[in-house]
């Protein structure tokens, strides 16, 4: 009887301090959210006021400066805050930036992520499409293609380079990497969670998710945040490839076909570099849950505290402006 009383209180304290690292991680996380508003806000104010607002609407590069500067403060900056908070609470190796346990691994593990963003995508236009039945139709941010050489590169950089590298150290890093301790299938669902939420519509945001689950993933399975980095690039550089050929090519018959056989090789090069990952990864799994809490508890102990409620419910509002009904 003792014994069961002894292993009950104990796994009852186990428990207990589970929740309580769980939700500091998660109110940290709900911190850097609303830091991440409150900085595009602040600079909004600075950057998109006067004589700057109407060249950021009328200069495609300026925008892709803004844009980089914007990346970098609002995400970089609180998620590194944050960061050093939940290293110093929990000891983890959260930014994760040694080098993969394999190369060809990680190199297979870029098209199985690209695949799944792939099919975001699909999942993501037959949603937007589907509620638009209903007179609900859904916006996302938009910014104007540049041309030239110089303000493409810029735009690449804003697109492709940047926001990929400060995402994935916050996302893949800040977040996923300490809750991994607590299973990698809560740490990827929970860090894909955040990954949506900050995009803050529900074009993007639906994407993200599916997005974040595979990119997640594939960096347990690699152990690299830097595939991550990788598949991020990707898929925006191939969202960037499909502006420039919109805006390059005029002839609608011409862009169609154009379109269909890029998509039709990237869809091939990735299952095909799927089914190598899948070969190469022989016994690496992603690592099981030693925990007391089931999954759904340490869902909601990463998601019910004060800070993260109220990013939530900020990041609500943001979206709300990009639903037109009727």
């Amino acid at each position: 009887m003792n014994d069961f009383y002894s292993t009950s209180a104990e796994m009852y304290l186990r428990e207990q301090k589970e929740k309580k690292d769980i939700k500091y991680i998660g109110r940290v996380a709900g911190m850097c959210i609303i830091f991440y508003v409150v900085i595009q806000n602040v600079l909004s104010l600075f950057l998109l006021s006067g004589t700057l607002r109407s060249a950021y609407y009328s200069d495609p590069d300026f925008q892709s400066v803004v844009s980089v500067i914007f990346s970098v403060s609002s995400v970089l900056v609180p998620f590194a805050v944050g960061g050093y908070f939940i290293n110093k609470r929990t000891k983890t190796d959260i930014f994760n930036l040694s080098a993969p346990v394999s190369n060809k691994l990680m190199l297979t593990a870029v098209p199985l992520g690209f695949f799944v963003c792939l099919v975001g995508n699909y999942v993501t236009s037959c949603f937007v499409d589907f509620v638009d039945k209903f007179g609900i139709h859904l916006t996302a941010p938009e910014t104007e293609t540049p041309s030239g050489f110089g303000g493409r590169f810029l735009y690449v950089l804003s697109i492709a380079v940047i926001p990929p590298l400060v995402e994935e150290f916050a996302i893949r890093g800040v977040v996923m990497q300490p809750l991994r301790k607590y299973g990698d299938k809560f740490a990827i669902l929970a860090s894909a969670i955040v990954f949506a939420v900050l995009h803050g519509n529900l074009v993007q945001a639906p994407f993200a998710l599916i997005a974040g689950i595979g990119i997640g993933y594939a960096v347990c399975i690699t152990n690299s945040v830097w595939t991550g980095v990788l598949i991020h690039a990707m898929n925006n550089l191939y969202s960037v490839v499909i502006e420039f050929m919109i805006a390059d090519i005029t002839d609608e018959a011409m862009l169609d076909k154009v379109y269909i056989i890029t998509t039709v090789l990237l869809y091939a090069v990735s299952i095909a570099g799927s089914v190598f990952f899948f070969i190469l990864k022989k016994n690496r799994k992603i690592m099981p849950s030693f925990t007391a809490l089931r999954e759904k508890n340490k869902l909601f102990a990463f998601i019910w505290s004060i800070p993260m409620i109220i990013a939530l419910m900020i990041m609500y509002s943001v979206t709300k402006n990009y639903v037109e009904l009727g």
